[in-house]
């Protein structure tokens, strides 16, 4: 499944805001959004940052993604009860 994500900005370098993103450093593109800095949250999807986003509004999401895989794993371990 693909989703856009948010993550803290690391650090900048010319265009390219480098994230954490899932344990490690990685770089997505901010050609396509003004203002960001080191510290903000922004969404991003194969390799690009989509948007801006507030830090509470980033937790939230970020949790509700938690909540909906350990959700999805359950139904499989339902599924593989029923088998």
């Amino acid at each position: 499944m693909c989703r856009a994500v948010p993550a803290r900005v690391l650090r900048i370098e010319q265009n390219i805001a480098w994230i954490e993103a899932e344990g490690r450093e990685s770089p997505v593109s901010l050609l396509g959004i003004d203002g960001v800095s080191m510290g903000d949250y922004v969404f991003h999807h194969a390799g690009l940052a989509l948007a801006r986003v507030e830090p509470e509004e980033a937790a939230a999401i970020l949790a509700a993604y938690d909540e909906l895989e350990s959700l999805y794993s359950l139904d499989e371990l339902d599924g593989e009860a029923d088998a």
